[in-house]
């Protein structure tokens, strides 16, 4: 067992000190007490991370605090797990995995497709579009982003034609 334990449950009135001193009581060594937070609304997201000197204190921990009360909730505990790899996957991971090093960006291998679904961040306008959502031909793009029907010269000069013709 690992020295790292993940604590659910927990009241959003639930303070790091009020942590510490429930799993540090029986003479165990706490390391840190981290209560995640809400980035958004700064508060409690209801679970916390408890990390202890030995794996000892830890499953001590567990076994004696799992289903107590703290704070008027009953508190939920487990081993922490490693935190998996977020994002999104667009194909199988080239070497080194997933978006590792050189070689791994848009069209390399273990990176994006270039085929207009990838756009990093901060490039301004909108992705180029390829294929069945690609402008149709004939159009041209506003400095916004927007198309606007265009022209092409043989067109003006029909048109002109038809006007000088009366009709």
């Amino acid at each position: 067992m690992g020295t790292k334990l993940y604590v659910g449950n927990l009241s959003y009135n639930t303070t790091e000190n009020s942590l510490k001193e429930a799993f540090s009581a029986n003479g165990r060594e706490v390391s840190s007490v981290s209560i995640v937070m809400d980035r958004e609304t700064g508060r409690s997201r209801g679970f916390a991370f408890v990390e202890f000197a030995t794996p000892e204190a830890a499953s001590q921990a567990m076994q004696e605090l799992d289903g107590q009360s703290v704070d008027g909730r009953m508190l939920r505990i487990s081993e922490a797990r490693e935190r998996e790899p977020r994002g999104r996957s667009f194909g199988p991971p080239g070497p080194g995995g997933p978006g590792a090093g050189p070689g791994s960006g848009p069209g390399g291998p273990g990176g994006p497709p270039s085929s207009g679904a990838y756009r990093p961040t901060g490039t301004g306008g909108p992705a180029p579009r390829f294929g069945a959502n690609a402008p149709a031909a004939g159009t041209k793009r506003k400095p916004d982003g927007r198309n606007r029907d265009r022209e092409g010269a043989g067109d003006k000069k029909q048109r002109r034609r038809n006007d000088d013709d009366g009709w």
